[in-house]
């Protein structure tokens, strides 16, 4: 995920933390402790600085009100950010320990509560992108695979009316739904895909096909539309999964 003050990736939220606090100065505990930030206040601080791109220097200088009270910072501003899937806990132990008694228990659980709620309300707004996301995959496969009337002349100059641009967009990363729509988008690398496959089916025909790496199995299944006597679609990431109810 992104860093929350320059384009720098990174695969963890501690290390968007770590880099946070060594290249920016800017330590996310020390404003949850200020601030007396709960996880509430910690989701809307996150998606604050993403939205508002404020400086460290003001970030360090706010006191009561702060701006991001409102309940339009509850709403990611990134994507499918780790930053808000992170329990904060994790990385800002208390800086005081407070002896149990009954009250301080009851609060205690009040606030796992309310984590709780919205860990749940970021879940599902995570499921329902998954799931529109999946049904988007359907329609763009089911368009490729019917679609058969290539034309061998065509496909030269289909491609070469593409933008430059269409060709740009490559992952390294094939676990998630957005990937994978984004790469049947890609008209250059699928369109060719197909046509190569569907204009040379003396190669697949009555063969055994094996796809390695099947992602959602478009390939897969344009070599069983071009004869393929078996295909067998492999794929290490939890996409497979829906490759199989693409398919069916």
């Amino acid at each position: 995920t992104r860093c929350l003050f320059c384009d720098r990736l990174f695969s963890s939220a501690e290390d968007v933390f770590s880099h946070c606090k060594t290249e920016h100065q800017f330590n996310v505990c020390d404003v949850i402790r200020k601030h007396g930030l709960d996880f509430y206040g910690y989701i809307k601080l996150i998606n604050f600085v993403r939205l508002k791109k404020p400086t460290v220097a003001y970030l360090s200088s706010l006191s009561s009100p702060l701006p991001w009270e409102e309940d339009e910072y509850l709403k990611p501003e990134l994507e499918d950010d780790l930053l808000l899937q992170f329990d904060i806990e994790d990385l800002c132990e208390p800086a005081n320990v407070v002896p149990s008694n009954g009250l301080n228990d009851t609060m205690m659980l009040l606030e796992q509560l309310k984590h709780a709620e919205c860990r749940a309300r970021l879940a599902e707004a995570a499921l329902a992108r998954a799931q529109d996301d999946l049904q988007k995959m359907k329609q763009f496969a089911q368009d490729f695979v019917m679609n058969a009337d290539v034309r061998r002349n065509s496909s030269s100059s289909a491609i070469a009316d593409l933008q430059e641009d269409e060709d740009g967009v490559y992952f390294s990363s094939y676990g998630h739904y957005g990937i994978h729509e984004e790469m049947l988008k890609d008209k250059v690398r699928t369109e060719s895909y197909r046509d190569f496959i569907y204009q040379n089916p003396h190669i697949f025909k009555d063969k055994v096909v094996l796809d390695v790496g099947c992602g959602t199995g478009i390939l897969s299944m344009f070599a069983a539309k071009a004869g393929a006597k078996k295909v067998i679609g492999v794929d290490q990431s939890e996409i497979v999964y829906q490759a199989m109810d693409i398919i069916r």
